[in-house]
C-alpha cells in the first residue's frame, strides 16, 4: 500500500478514520505527549465503521487496517488477557497505537497540513461566530476545513455556499473543487458537516462512482462473466493475445473496486464498453446493463488475479456482491504451474507483507488448492507473468 494508493481509498470509513487520528494529532501534538497516540476502534471513536450493516464490506475496512498496522508508526494493538482470546477481534478492545513516525503518512492521505496556532484559534472565534453552540460548530471545530492560506472566514462563507448545490447531481469531488478554489479533495471525511449544514439525514453529494471497462470475447449476450483485477492483464485479454478467455465477457474494475456494494446500483457504477464490443454485437451493453443492475445470480460469474492473499481476498469480498464468483481455473492453474517452479516472489520483494491469509473464500477451488498452495510456499505471483 504506497501512499498513493492509501490516499486514494474510496471507502468513508476509511477516511473518517485516517481524518479522526489527525484530528487527535491536531488537538495534542506528539511533542506535547508523552507516549504514543492510543485510538480506542469502537463506536464512539470510529462510527462509520460500525455503522457498515453488510459483514462483507466491514471485513474490507478491516482488512485495509491490519495492512495499515503493517506500516511503520502504525500498530494494531488487542486484548490479551487469557479470558479474552477466544473472543472475536472486535471484543477484544482493539486499539490503533500511532508514533510521530506515522505522521507524515496520515498528513499526507488526508491533505491536512499542521496547523497553525493562529489560523486555529481564528477558526475557532469564526465557527462560533457563524454556528455558536451547535452541533455543526462542535463538528466543525472537532474537524477544521484546513486551508492555511486562506482566511477561516473566507473558508466559512464558500462552506454555506454548498446549501445552493443541494438539488444538484454534482458529486462531492466536484462541490469541493467548485466551492474551494479547485481542491477537489478537502471535503473528504466531510460529510458529516455537509448533512448538518443541510439539515438532512446523510451528505446528498455521491462519491464517485465505481468505473467498470468492459470487452468481450463472445457474441453471446448472455456469455461468462471474468472479473479481472489488473489492467494490463484485461487489455491482453481483451486483443487477444490469451486464448483462453475465449467466450468470455472480460470487466475490469481495478482490484477491490469490484467489492462495491454499489457497484450493482444504478448511479453506483459508471460503465464503459470496449469501441469492438460495441461494433460487433449492439444488444450486447444493454443485456448487460440489465444483467448488472438486476438481483440476477444466476449467471456464471469468475475472477481472475495475482495469485496472493489479496487476490484471494477480493474473491472472498466479490462473493458478498455475488454468491456466484468462482475462482478461474485457466488462469490460476497457470499462475500456480508458475508457482511450483519457483517462479515466483516473496510478499517483502514486491512490498507485500503486510497482506493477511483471508482465511476461506468460499470457492472451493480457491479454498482447497489455491491458499494451500500460498501457504505452503510463502510465495506470490502476479498475473501479468502470463
Amino acid at each position: 500500500m504506497n501512499d498513493e494508493g492509501f490516499a486514494g481509498m474510496r471507502e468513508p470509513a476509511v477516511a473518517a478514520l485516517l481524518n479522526a487520528l489527525v484530528d487527535r494529532i491536531d488537538a495534542k501534538p506528539f511533542a506535547e505527549r508523552a507516549r504514543a497516540l492510543s485510538f480506542p476502534l469502537d463506536a464512539e471513536n470510529w462510527p462509520a465503521f460500525f455503522a457498515i450493516d453488510l459483514p462483507g464490506e466491514r471485513a474490507v475496512v478491516w482488512k485495509w487496517l491490519e495492512t495499515l498496522s503493517g506500516r511503520p508508526g502504525f500498530a494494531l494493538k488487542l486484548d490479551e488477557r487469557k479470558r479474552w482470546s477466544d473472543l472475536d477481534v472486535l471484543e477484544r478492545r482493539p486499539r490503533l497505537v500511532v508514533t510521530p513516525e506515522a505522521e507524515k503518512l496520515l498528513r499526507a492521505a488526508t491533505g491536512r497540513h499542521p496547523r497553525d496556532t493562529s489560523w486555529s484559534r481564528g477558526w475557532r472565534k469564526a465557527v462560533q461566530a457563524r454556528f455558536g453552540e451547535s452541533e455543526l460548530a462542535d463538528r466543525l471545530l472537532a474537524r477544521p476545513i484546513a486551508i492555511s492560506q486562506r482566511a477561516p472566514e473566507e473558508i466559512l462563507a464558500r462552506f454555506i455556499g454548498i446549501a445552493a448545490l443541494a438539488e444538484s447531481s454534482l458529486m462531492l469531488h466536484e462541490v469541493a473543487s467548485r466551492q474551494f478554489w479547485g481542491l477537489s479533495k478537502i471535503l473528504n471525511g466531510q460529510q458529516e458537516s455537509v448533512a448538518l449544514l443541510l439539515q438532512a439525514a446523510r451528505c446528498p453529494f455521491p462519491d464517485k462512482p465505481v468505473q467498470l471497462l468492459v470487452a468481450a470475447r463472445a457474441d453471446d449476450a448472455e456469455a461468462p462473466i471474468l472479473f479481472i483485477e489488473n489492467a494490463a492483464t484485461f487489455e491482453s485479454l481483451a486483443a487477444g493475445r490469451m486464448e483462453m478467455a475465449q467466450g468470455f465477457l472480460l470487466v475490469f474494475a481495478s482490484g477491490y473496486r469490484a467489492v462495491a456494494r454499489r457497484l450493482r446500483a444504478p448511479g453506483g457504477s459508471s460503465v464503459y464498453f470496449a469501441p469492438r464490443l460495441l461494433a460487433g454485437n449492439a444488444a450486447l451493453p444493454g443485456r448487460f446493463l440489465d444483467w448488472l443492475y438486476s438481483e440476477r445470480h444466476d449467471r456464471p460469474l469468475y475472477f481472475w488475479g495475482d495469485l496472493d492473499f489479496s487476490g484471494m481476498d477480493i474473491l472472498k469480498e466479490l462473493r458478498v456482491v455475488f454468491p456466484e464468483a468462482r475462482a478461474w481455473q485457466p488462469g490460476y492453474q497457470a499462475l500456480l504451474a508458475l508457482l511450483d517452479a519457483g517462479e515466483s516472489h516473496a510478499p517483502d520483494e514486491a512490498g507485500k507483507s503486510g497482506q493477511a491469509d483471508p482465511g476461506q473464500t468460499g470457492c472451493p477451488y480457491a479454498d482447497d488448492v489455491l491458499l494451500p498452495a500460498l501457504r505452503r510456499y510463502g510465495r506470490f505471483v502476479d498475473q501479468e507473468s502470463l
